[in-house]
Protein backbone atom coordinates (compact mmCIF):
# COMPACT_ATOMS: atom_id res chain seq x y z
CA UNK A 1 0.00 0.00 0.00
CA UNK A 2 1.30 3.44 -0.94
CA UNK A 3 -0.28 6.62 0.42
CA UNK A 4 1.00 10.11 -0.38
CA UNK A 5 4.26 8.59 -1.54
CA UNK A 6 4.71 6.59 1.68
CA UNK A 7 5.39 2.87 1.18
CA UNK A 8 5.07 1.92 4.89
CA UNK A 9 7.95 -0.51 4.49
CA UNK A 10 8.72 -1.99 7.91
CA UNK A 11 11.62 -4.12 6.69
CA UNK A 12 14.06 -1.65 8.21
CA UNK A 13 17.35 -1.88 10.07
CA UNK A 14 16.05 0.03 13.08
CA UNK A 15 12.85 -1.68 14.31
CA UNK A 16 9.76 0.52 14.18
CA UNK A 17 8.99 0.17 17.93
CA UNK A 18 12.30 1.91 18.72
CA UNK A 19 11.34 4.81 16.44
CA UNK A 20 7.90 5.00 18.05
CA UNK A 21 9.29 4.97 21.60
CA UNK A 22 11.94 7.58 20.76
CA UNK A 23 9.35 9.86 19.11
CA UNK A 24 6.87 9.57 21.98
CA UNK A 25 9.61 10.06 24.57
CA UNK A 26 10.82 13.22 22.86
CA UNK A 27 7.39 14.81 22.62
CA UNK A 28 6.49 13.76 26.18
CA UNK A 29 9.63 15.36 27.63
CA UNK A 30 9.12 18.43 25.47
CA UNK A 31 5.55 18.75 26.74
CA UNK A 32 6.89 18.54 30.29
CA UNK A 33 9.49 21.23 29.54
CA UNK A 34 6.75 23.41 28.03
CA UNK A 35 4.44 23.08 31.03
CA UNK A 36 2.97 26.46 32.08
CA UNK A 37 5.16 28.34 34.54
CA UNK A 38 4.35 31.78 35.87
CA UNK A 39 1.30 31.92 33.64
CA UNK A 40 3.44 31.53 30.51
CA UNK A 41 2.99 28.31 28.49
CA UNK A 42 5.27 26.76 25.88
CA UNK A 43 8.58 27.26 27.65
CA UNK A 44 8.39 31.06 27.94
CA UNK A 45 9.25 31.72 24.30
CA UNK A 46 9.56 35.40 23.44
CA UNK A 47 9.03 37.22 20.15
CA UNK A 48 12.78 37.52 19.57
CA UNK A 49 13.07 33.73 19.94
CA UNK A 50 10.69 33.17 17.05
CA UNK A 51 12.58 35.77 15.02
CA UNK A 52 15.83 33.84 15.54
CA UNK A 53 14.15 30.52 14.70
CA UNK A 54 12.54 31.84 11.51
CA UNK A 55 15.75 33.55 10.41
CA UNK A 56 17.85 30.43 10.92
CA UNK A 57 15.26 28.28 9.10
CA UNK A 58 15.43 30.67 6.14
CA UNK A 59 19.23 30.55 6.19
CA UNK A 60 19.03 26.75 6.20
CA UNK A 61 17.00 26.92 2.99
CA UNK A 62 19.59 29.19 1.39
CA UNK A 63 22.48 27.00 2.50
CA UNK A 64 21.05 23.58 1.63
CA UNK A 65 19.55 24.52 -1.74
CA UNK A 66 21.90 27.18 -3.05
CA UNK A 67 25.27 27.02 -1.27
CA UNK A 68 25.79 23.35 -0.41
CA UNK A 69 25.34 22.18 -4.05
CA UNK A 70 28.25 24.43 -5.04
CA UNK A 71 30.66 22.80 -2.57
CA UNK A 72 32.95 20.31 -4.38
CA UNK A 73 32.19 16.78 -3.21
CA UNK A 74 34.40 13.71 -3.44
CA UNK A 75 32.20 10.63 -3.35
CA UNK A 76 34.78 8.45 -1.63
CA UNK A 77 35.00 11.02 1.16
CA UNK A 78 31.47 12.37 1.52
CA UNK A 79 30.02 8.86 1.82
CA UNK A 80 31.65 8.64 5.23
CA UNK A 81 32.43 12.29 6.06
CA UNK A 82 29.80 14.56 4.55
CA UNK A 83 31.63 17.81 5.19
CA UNK A 84 28.98 20.07 3.57
CA UNK A 85 26.81 19.31 6.63
CA UNK A 86 28.95 21.84 8.52
CA UNK A 87 26.61 24.64 7.41
CA UNK A 88 23.53 22.90 8.77
CA UNK A 89 25.42 21.96 11.93
CA UNK A 90 26.37 25.57 12.51
CA UNK A 91 22.88 26.95 11.87
CA UNK A 92 20.86 24.45 13.93
CA UNK A 93 23.25 24.74 16.87
CA UNK A 94 23.15 28.53 16.52
CA UNK A 95 19.35 28.57 16.75
CA UNK A 96 19.46 26.40 19.86
CA UNK A 97 22.16 28.61 21.40
CA UNK A 98 20.46 31.95 20.68
CA UNK A 99 17.04 30.82 21.93
CA UNK A 100 18.27 28.54 24.71
CA UNK A 101 14.91 26.86 25.26
CA UNK A 102 13.84 23.22 24.74
CA UNK A 103 12.10 22.90 21.40
CA UNK A 104 14.04 25.66 19.66
CA UNK A 105 15.95 23.21 17.46
CA UNK A 106 12.78 21.26 16.71
CA UNK A 107 10.81 24.38 15.76
CA UNK A 108 13.66 25.42 13.48
CA UNK A 109 13.49 22.08 11.67
CA UNK A 110 9.68 22.24 11.41
CA UNK A 111 9.82 25.64 9.68
CA UNK A 112 12.72 24.52 7.49
CA UNK A 113 10.86 21.38 6.41
CA UNK A 114 7.71 23.36 5.64
CA UNK A 115 9.63 25.87 3.53
CA UNK A 116 11.58 23.15 1.71
CA UNK A 117 8.33 21.31 0.91
CA UNK A 118 6.82 24.51 -0.48
CA UNK A 119 9.74 25.57 -2.67
CA UNK A 120 11.30 22.26 -3.68
CA UNK A 121 10.14 18.83 -2.51
CA UNK A 122 6.37 19.04 -2.42
CA UNK A 123 4.35 17.37 0.32
CA UNK A 124 4.81 13.74 -0.71
CA UNK A 125 5.85 11.61 2.24
CA UNK A 126 4.36 13.94 4.81
CA UNK A 127 3.82 14.05 7.74
CA UNK A 128 6.66 11.58 8.18
CA UNK A 129 9.41 13.87 6.88
CA UNK A 130 8.44 16.38 9.56
CA UNK A 131 8.80 13.69 12.21
CA UNK A 132 12.13 12.57 10.75
CA UNK A 133 13.64 16.07 10.60
CA UNK A 134 12.62 16.88 14.17
CA UNK A 135 13.45 13.60 15.88
CA UNK A 136 16.69 12.99 13.95
CA UNK A 137 18.26 16.45 13.73
CA UNK A 138 16.83 18.25 16.75
CA UNK A 139 15.50 15.93 19.46
CA UNK A 140 18.75 15.24 21.31
CA UNK A 141 19.69 18.93 21.26
CA UNK A 142 16.25 19.92 22.55
CA UNK A 143 16.40 17.39 25.38
CA UNK A 144 19.89 18.60 26.32
CA UNK A 145 18.49 22.15 26.43
CA UNK A 146 16.20 21.06 29.27
CA UNK A 147 19.38 20.84 31.35
CA UNK A 148 21.57 23.52 29.75
CA UNK A 149 18.91 26.09 28.88
CA UNK A 150 20.32 29.57 28.13
CA UNK A 151 23.87 28.42 28.88
CA UNK A 152 23.97 26.09 25.86
CA UNK A 153 27.14 26.78 23.85
CA UNK A 154 28.62 28.86 26.67
CA UNK A 155 31.51 27.74 28.93
CA UNK A 156 29.43 28.48 32.01
CA UNK A 157 26.67 26.99 34.09
CA UNK A 158 24.18 28.66 36.39
CA UNK A 159 24.41 27.90 40.09
CA UNK A 160 21.87 29.15 42.61
CA UNK A 161 23.18 30.39 45.94
CA UNK A 162 21.44 31.93 48.93
CA UNK A 163 21.87 35.61 49.66
CA UNK A 164 20.47 37.69 52.50
CA UNK A 165 18.02 40.41 51.61
CA UNK A 166 16.16 43.00 53.66
CA UNK A 167 12.92 41.90 55.25
CA UNK A 168 9.79 43.91 54.61
CA UNK A 169 8.36 46.00 57.43
CA UNK A 170 10.26 44.45 60.34
CA UNK A 171 13.87 45.00 59.37
CA UNK A 172 14.44 41.27 59.40
CA UNK A 173 16.49 39.39 56.86
CA UNK A 174 15.18 37.09 54.18
CA UNK A 175 17.08 34.57 52.13
CA UNK A 176 16.81 34.80 48.36
CA UNK A 177 18.23 32.69 45.59
CA UNK A 178 20.69 34.33 43.24
CA UNK A 179 22.06 32.72 40.12
CA UNK A 180 25.81 32.84 39.76
CA UNK A 181 27.93 31.89 36.77
CA UNK A 182 30.45 29.13 37.26
CA UNK A 183 33.07 28.06 34.69
CA UNK A 184 32.03 24.89 32.87
CA UNK A 185 34.39 24.31 29.95
CA UNK A 186 33.65 20.59 29.98
CA UNK A 187 29.94 21.27 29.47
CA UNK A 188 30.77 23.62 26.60
CA UNK A 189 32.69 20.79 24.93
CA UNK A 190 29.76 18.43 25.55
CA UNK A 191 27.45 21.02 23.95
CA UNK A 192 29.63 21.09 20.84
CA UNK A 193 30.07 17.32 20.60
CA UNK A 194 26.40 16.55 21.21
CA UNK A 195 25.20 19.07 18.62
CA UNK A 196 27.73 18.08 15.98
CA UNK A 197 27.22 14.33 16.36
CA UNK A 198 23.42 14.62 16.43
CA UNK A 199 23.24 16.52 13.14
CA UNK A 200 26.01 14.61 11.37
CA UNK A 201 24.58 11.20 12.27
CA UNK A 202 20.96 12.07 11.47
CA UNK A 203 21.03 11.04 7.81
CA UNK A 204 23.20 7.88 7.95
CA UNK A 205 21.72 6.57 11.20
CA UNK A 206 18.07 7.58 11.20
CA UNK A 207 17.32 8.05 7.49
CA UNK A 208 19.16 4.97 6.21
CA UNK A 209 18.20 2.97 9.28
CA UNK A 210 14.47 3.62 9.14
CA UNK A 211 12.93 6.67 7.46
CA UNK A 212 14.28 6.20 3.95
CA UNK A 213 13.18 2.55 3.70
CA UNK A 214 9.89 3.24 5.52
CA UNK A 215 8.79 6.14 3.32
CA UNK A 216 10.49 5.42 -0.02
CA UNK A 217 10.61 1.63 0.10
CA UNK A 218 14.38 1.48 -0.51
CA UNK A 219 16.86 -0.63 1.44
CA UNK A 220 20.43 -0.52 2.73
CA UNK A 221 22.71 -3.25 3.99
CA UNK A 222 23.25 -3.30 7.77
CA UNK A 223 27.03 -3.18 7.29
CA UNK A 224 26.88 -0.01 5.15
CA UNK A 225 24.47 1.57 7.63
CA UNK A 226 26.71 0.72 10.59
CA UNK A 227 29.97 1.88 8.97
CA UNK A 228 28.58 5.21 7.77
CA UNK A 229 26.83 5.82 11.09
CA UNK A 230 30.02 5.24 13.07
CA UNK A 231 32.01 7.42 10.67
CA UNK A 232 29.45 10.21 11.01
CA UNK A 233 29.90 10.22 14.78
CA UNK A 234 33.59 11.02 14.41
CA UNK A 235 32.87 13.56 11.69
CA UNK A 236 30.18 15.20 13.79
CA UNK A 237 32.51 15.51 16.76
CA UNK A 238 35.03 17.36 14.60
CA UNK A 239 32.43 19.63 13.00
CA UNK A 240 30.82 20.45 16.34
CA UNK A 241 34.15 21.52 17.82
CA UNK A 242 34.97 23.57 14.71
CA UNK A 243 31.76 25.63 14.75
CA UNK A 244 31.49 26.04 18.53
CA UNK A 245 33.78 29.10 18.92
CA UNK A 246 31.88 30.97 16.21
CA UNK A 247 28.52 30.19 17.82
CA UNK A 248 29.81 31.31 21.22
CA UNK A 249 31.07 34.59 19.76
CA UNK A 250 27.77 35.32 17.97
CA UNK A 251 25.80 34.48 21.11
CA UNK A 252 27.91 36.86 23.19
CA UNK A 253 27.48 39.66 20.67
CA UNK A 254 23.70 39.24 20.44
CA UNK A 255 23.06 38.59 24.13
Amino acid sequence: MVWNGVHFNLNTIIPWPIILIWTLLYFALLAWAWRPRGGKPFGNFKTIDFVYIALVAALLIVYNFFISPLIPKVGAVTTYFYYPIIGETFLVMLAAALVGKPGSAGLTMVIYTLLSDIIHYGFGGEPFWFIYEVTAYAAIIDLWLIYRSKYYMMPFRGVFSKSAGSGVGEGGSAEELEEELKPAKALFIVDALLGGITISAAYPFWWRGFWGPFVLGISFTPSFWAITSIASIGAGAVLGLVVSPFIYYIKRVLS
